[in-house]
């Protein structure tokens, strides 16, 4: 027997058997007794349904109906008497019972919209699973996905919901359907403006049909073959992206190592018969920076680096070991430079060999064609359609969805469109689109109207927002039912709940980026995503892409209005962009209404917002105003920021504050960012990482470690390095090197006397590992691991170690030493990133 709640309470056990008539549940209990009960006070859920999660769901839905606009929802939840068990909604209460592998044969997969590899995934998911998770980045073509999921759904004979938490999110999708004649299968509903208009303009009509023989055999042969074809074209298509990204990132690395470290302009002769890999010239130089000795290098060892390994002459090895160090370094990055140029350049050839006969185009074709015959042979026979009233959509449902199988609404709306739900789900699926911004209460009502859902969004772009007011009543709710963290109304959104729950096979990220300019979306990509996003935009721009204003320091923000930073877009950063763009490509963004309304009284004719309402939008060229003095939790939200930086497709200007680029938070890592990546060398008393370089070195170093059986050195280093890698994972914008020449952090050596130049500048004396920001490979601290027969007073080393000390706190970077002999190594370096990222100590 499925669970019965009557006025609230399972009373199931109690019951012997029950039947509804009328829109009346009649119950007849183990005592013989039978009762009758209005819909409103019974509701009749599958077996495994988890009861305590859905009137919790119920409850809440009573307390966020208090705002006006909300107050459908506890209308929405009185009338559900009935969950289908084969609903999405019944799985999504009891966690366990998702299906997957739905279907084994998909054949054909169609892609009328085009088609990527992370796109291919994401559709065949959708395909074979009740319930599929799509997380798509800004650029990364999530309505194409939508539309191909749509195509492939249609032409499977199933009827489809199209929702978001709002009507205007979903209009994008309705727009590219009708841009390919397919509009005719779609309803408009909602609201009732929605619902009146859709009946009003209903036409009586089908779409025009191509009446010209096909031969669908051979159509669904060149839709798999296609398929075949393109496997190979996208694997070299992303790794192409991804090598042409760390060679445009090597070169500016080595452009950044020649101001620094390397001005002239000497060359190593080999006597190999072959050219030595990038690989193979860390090695040899790792043998070098190994060996004990300090200045000059004896005899043996040149024989050796010249005519065992074939590097080098003697004029190279009379320079002192740090020049010849720098040297080899020079030889790495301009030899890993033309390797990468060289497998870029060969992977293109293979790249356009394999798409001469240009398959994606031979894919979306003949799936546009598959599909319009099927919808041809469903509806050529039939001669006037039938034109709908509002109560056919409520009691003719099924008809209505055999001839609009799209229907677009809201998550707050699907319940009130059509007919009421009952053994058996409305819909065969429900897309959910934007779904971070769509609460739990609202997505269980779309997640009950169907057998399936795709659930699209993205967790690092703007979530729902949950009214303050509203917080002590929900805390309350998860009190009274003991509710997992997963389905908390106040800490998730519908999409962040279903991550939490659906298998990790059946959520894929949209990775292949198309829209912005690679350095606009590098900063995302770095800061956000973990850098899984594959680059495919170009590099071409027509000016400086990446821009940062920084006002001169006092307090000029009065509330949340800055007329400093407007008169910077007026006079200093819009002439410029208004030479290269039209008005309507450019676009202001602001995270205050106050500071939009200001603007467009001195500026006309642009688009101008807030962040909220620039979700979804894009622009040629985008001003970001931080309006505020200082920096707060508001305007230095990652959401926020993620969202605004990747409106701009070509040119991104921001105006910020002396105040908020100098200390330490999300918008001073975008600002760090800028300066690197155009290139501008501040003067400080530390220089900047050379990350690919020092990664590059760690491994090769690691490898001769290995190969030499310093097994205890190795292992401690790696299990130093394994546990930074861990507690930095928190701090999106921190990474970690290891073996860094002390010398190498060290701006300017004027701070420092005598005794500590000589010890610093030694070839010989390192930093364990040293942690920095990504954005300008600035270090913001350095560990030391101490081994304790090594450092006690009485050694050597712990004089070394007093030079080290004094040394790194000239330079103003926090130094951690970790004893081998120690404890909680892991707290005491949590606690280190803790307070420099909270005091914005440290050289950054």
């Amino acid at each position: 027997m499925n669970i019965v709640l009557l006025k609230g309470e399972d009373k199931t056990k109690d019951i012997q058997e029950y039947f509804i008539k009328d829109e009346k549940l009649y119950v007849t209990f183990k005592n013989n007794k039978t009762y009758a009960y209005a819909k409103s006070s019974f509701e009749i859920l599958p077996k495994a349904t988890n009861v305590k999660v859905f009137c919790y769901l119920k409850e809440l839905s009573h307390i966020v109906s208090e705002d006006n606009e909300l107050d459908h929802l506890k209308k929405r939840y009185s009338e559900i008497t009935y969950i289908p068990k084969d609903c999405v909604l019944s799985a999504y209460l009891n966690l366990s019972s998702f299906v997957y592998e739905t279907q084994s044969n998909l054949n054909p997969i169609l892609a009328p919209f085009g088609l990527n590899m992370s796109q291919s995934k994401a559709l065949k998911n959708a395909l074979c699973s009740q319930t599929s998770i799509i997380e798509g980045p800004p650029g990364t073509g999530k309505t194409q996905t939508i539309l191909n999921i749509i195509a492939n759904l249609i032409y499977r004979g199933k009827t489809i919901a199209v929702l978001s938490n709002n009507n205007a999110a979903t209009q994008n999708i309705y727009q590219k359907l009708n841009k390919y004649g397919l509009d005719y299968l779609c309803a408009n509903l909602g609201n009732k403006d929605n619902k009146k208009q859709f009946i009003e303009q209903q036409s009586g009509i089908y779409g025009e049909f191509d009446t010209k023989e096909l031969h669908i055999e051979k159509i669904k042969h060149d839709i798999n073959e296609s398929y075949q074809n393109l496997h190979k074209i996208f694997e070299l298509q992303n790794e192409i992206a991804t090598n042409k990204e760390i060679l445009e990132s090597l070169k500016l690395e080595y452009e950044y190592f020649k101001k620094q470290e390397y001005q002239n302009t000497i060359s190593l002769k080999t006597r190999l018969f072959q050219k030595p890999t990038s690989h193979r010239i860390l090695m040899i130089k790792i043998i070098l920076e190994e060996s004990k000795y300090i200045s000059k290098i004896p005899l043996w060892l040149k024989l050796k680096m010249m005519y065992w390994y074939g590097i080098g002459d003697f004029d190279l090895y009379a320079k002192s070991k740090q020049e010849i160090l720098k040297i080899f370094e020079n030889f790495y990055y301009t030899h890993k430079i033309e390797e990468l140029q060289t497998k870029i350049d060969t992977m293109q050839q293979s790249l356009e060999k394999l798409n001469a006969k240009n398959p994606l185009k031979t894919l979306q074709d003949s799936s546009l064609a598959l599909l319009q015959y099927h919808l041809q042979r469903k509806y050529k026979n039939n001669s006037t359609r039938k034109i709908f009233t509002s109560d056919d959509l409520v009691n003719n449902t099924k008809e209505f969805l055999q001839e609009y199988p799209i229907v677009f609404s809201t998550t707050h709306s699907i319940l009130s469109s059509l007919g009421r739900i009952s053994e058996n789900p409305l819909f065969d699926y429900v897309i959910i689109d934007e779904s971070s911004q769509v609460d739990i209460v609202s997505g269980a009502l779309a997640l009950l109207c169907a057998k399936n859902a795709v659930i699209v969004g993205d967790t690092k772009q703007l979530p729902n927002i949950i009214e303050q007011k509203y917080q002590k009543d929900i805390q309350d709710k998860n009190a009274k039912y003991n509710i997992p963290e997963y389905h908390d109304y106040s800490k998730h959104s519908l999409l962040s709940s279903m991550n939490c729950i659906v298998d990790s096979d059946f959520r894929v990220l949209l990775k292949e980026h198309y829209r912005c300019h690679p350095k606009i979306i590098g900063f995302c990509n770095k800061k956000f995503y973990n850098n899984e996003l594959i680059i495919l935009s170009q590099e071409e721009s027509k000016l400086n892409v990446l821009e940062a204003y920084i006002t001169s320091k006092g307090n000029h923000a009065r509330g949340h209005y800055n007329q400093r930073e407007i008169d910077v877009i007026k006079k200093e950063i819009l002439p410029p962009l208004q030479k290269c763009f039209d008005k309507d490509e450019i676009g202001i963004i602001s995270p205050y209404k106050t500071q939009k309304e200001h603007l467009e009284k001195d500026i006309v004719d642009l688009q101008i917002d807030t962040v909220h309402k620039y979700q979804g939008r894009e622009k040629e060229a985008i001003i970001l105003t931080m309006v505020n003095n200082v920096i707060g939790d508001f305007i230095d939200n990652e959401n926020m920021l993620n969202v605004a930086v990747s409106r701009a497709k070509s040119a991104l200007r921001i105006v910020v504050s002396h105040n908020i680029a100098t200390s330490n938070n999300n918008i001073s890592d975008f600002i760090k960012y800028i300066q690197y990546h155009n290139g501008e060398v501040v003067q400080s008393e530390v220089k900047s990482i050379f990350d690919l370089l020092y990664k590059a070195n760690h491994q090769a170093r690691l490898l001769y470690l290995k190969n030499k059986k310093k097994i205890s050195q190795f292992d401690s280093e790696n299990l130093a390095f394994y546990t930074i890698q861990e507690c930095l994972k928190p701090y999106s914008a921190l990474d970690v090197v290891s073996h860094i020449p002390l010398s190498r952090v060290i701006g300017d050596s004027s701070v420092l006397d005598e005794k500590q130049k000589q010890y610093a500048y030694n070839p010989l004396t390192h930093i364990d590992f040293v942690i920095y920001n990504i954005m300008d490979k600035i270090p913001v601290c350095a560990i030391e691991v101490d081994g304790f027969a090594f450092h006690n007073s009485a050694t050597q080393q712990f004089k070394n170690d007093e030079l080290k000390d004094a040394i790194l706190q000239k330079c103003h970077i926090p130094l951690l030493r970790l004893r081998t002999n120690g404890s909680d190594e892991r707290g005491r370096i949590e606690a280190i990133l803790s307070e420099i990222m909270e005091k914005g100590e440290g050289a950054i």
